[in-house]
């Protein structure tokens, strides 16, 4: 038997938490808790406020093949691919029959999005002061095309007399007239504008115009040489 005896110290009991008797003495009780649950809260209600709204999937007639300026838009060369995060754009096309056999003004990559002002025809005026109209004018020289871009000002110069039997004479016909269509480099084939003849669409260009000036604008070939001259 050993001489030694363990002794175990003596349990001491756990104080019993008084039950809470008011709503007062509960929130005092609880108060850390509940105040890291209301900023983690208010954490997730921020970041919810600044994230950027998500929006579904969209369906929009797009071009499935490189494009350009001038070219017909046939069945293959439209379809539909979905986009995110698009806002609805005015003129968007929804109907593949609203594309198909119009022809660009502009040229465009695989993918580009149509809408009507890519499209040769009166929407081409969009933006344009009441009484403007779509002016096909043939310059005397086909080079200056290559220079001029749809968005571009000119204006359209008249020149006559040949310097011998008669002094040449220049003044402008039109000023600052926004460039609303030209036709791709090399181009041979016809441009939908006008019917195809000899060199068809060779150095001509689609202007914005007031309708009076429309007649001398579109005749001035005719009356001596016409050139463009690019403006800011």
């Amino acid at each position: 038997m050993s001489r030694f005896r363990t002794s175990r110290a003596p349990r001491i009991p756990r104080p019993r938490r008084r039950p809470a008797s008011s709503r007062a003495e509960l929130f005092r009780r609880y108060r850390r808790p509940l105040a890291v649950a209301f900023a983690v809260l208010a954490g997730a209600s921020l970041l919810s406020a600044l994230a950027p709204e998500r929006t579904s999937d969209q369906q929009v007639l797009t071009l499935a093949v490189e494009k350009s300026a001038g070219s017909q838009l046939l069945a293959q060369d439209v379809v539909f691919s979905p986009v995110s995060g698009l806002s609805r754009v005015p003129g968007l096309l929804d109907d593949p029959q609203q594309a198909i056999g119009q022809r660009l003004a502009v040229g465009l990559p695989a993918g580009a999005l149509l809408n009507e002002q890519v499209l040769i025809g009166p929407q081409l005026l969009t933006g344009m002061p009441p009484g403007s109209v779509a002016v096909p004018i043939r310059l005397s020289d086909p080079a200056t095309v290559q220079l001029l871009h749809p968005g571009q000002l000119v204006d359209i110069v008249l020149s006559s007399g040949d310097g011998f039997e008669q002094e040449i004479i220049s003044h402008t016909i039109g000023r600052r007239l926004p460039v609303l269509w030209v036709p791709q480099r090399g181009e041979g084939d016809s441009l939908g504008l006008l019917p195809a003849s000899g060199t068809s669409g060779e150095g001509i260009v689609v202007v914005a115009a007031d309708g009076a000036q429309a007649d001398e604008l579109s005749g001035a070939v005719t009356r001596g040489k016409v050139s463009a001259v690019l403006v800011n």
